[in-house]
């Protein structure tokens, strides 16, 4: 077996999925429940529309000054925003519930990264509110992660992450389960571990809260572990689910929009 690619921690990128409908939440000015809180639209909108506007002001400025310096006077091109409104969803719910994990465990939150080495990293700006939070949720995880008990690895822990990788193109189409199993380094088996006792301990964070998605966010997970394919292409490999999905039983706020 060619051995896998060193596993990688990633951001936690992304949540839920589309599901039924409940009565009593038919409100389409919330983006999400976690337990007592509510996101509203409003909150999520607020975020977005300072990335959007603070770009937009950038562009205009430069293509003032272009025009003032009589340089070139091209039609302006549309501004590319970094994240979309899914992101920011995302993002306050996964500071949510890793917060309330967090409380659970009486830790608190990383010093590092600093939010200017992820406003760097990622090409944001430190000013942005979008910034802080995601940069938030590196700061939990870290402190997390030293604080749950690493999990003993299930044989089902193992075929899922097997398949992953081999789906995923970062482990050899022909390498057996067994050839994988046999073959996992030490380094490897401990971030396994690890993430898979911090995804365990989520998922009963998430039961316990009730998280709950306006069906307009789409289908989102979150990943808290990857490996690379060949090709550089980000793999997940221990992921957290937040319920929903086709057929699913829990209920999601209603978009009636």
């Amino acid at each position: 077996m060619q051995r896998a690619r060193r596993l990688a921690s990633t951001a936690v990128v992304a949540f839920l999925a589309v599901a039924g409908l409940s009565a009593c939440q038919q409100e389409p000015d919330v983006a999400a429940y976690v337990g007592d809180t509510t996101i509203s639209e409003d909150r999520v909108d607020g975020i977005y529309d300072q990335v959007r506007d603070e770009l937009t002001a950038a562009r205009d400025q430069a293509q003032s000054q272009n025009e003032a310096s009589g340089a070139s006077t091209e039609p302006v091109a549309p501004v590319k925003l970094p994240i979309k409104q899914q992101d920011v969803v995302n993002t306050l719910l996964t500071v949510d519930v890793l917060q309330r994990a967090a409380k659970a465990h009486n830790v608190q939150p990383a010093e590092t990264p600093t939010i200017d080495q992820v406003a760097q990293a990622r090409s944001y700006s430190p000013q942005w509110e979008y910034t802080k939070l995601y940069t938030d949720t590196y700061r939990l995880r870290t402190a997390l992660i030293a604080a749950v008990k690493p999990a003993t690895l299930t044989e089902a822990d193992l075929r899922d992450v097997f398949q992953r990788l081999t789906s995923g193109g970062a482990a050899d189409a022909s390498t057996t389960f067994e050839q994988f199993q046999s073959g996992l380094s030490p380094e490897n088996k401990t971030l396994l571990e690890q993430y898979v006792a911090l995804r365990n301990d989520l998922e009963q964070v998430v039961a316990k809260a009730k998280v709950k998605l306006n069906p307009r966010y789409g289908a989102q997970q979150v990943t808290l572990l990857s490996a690379q394919s060949g090709e550089g292409k980000e793999v997940p490999l221990v992921v957290l689910s937040f319920g929903g999905g086709k057929g699913a039983d829990t209920p999601f706020v209603t978009d009636v929009s």
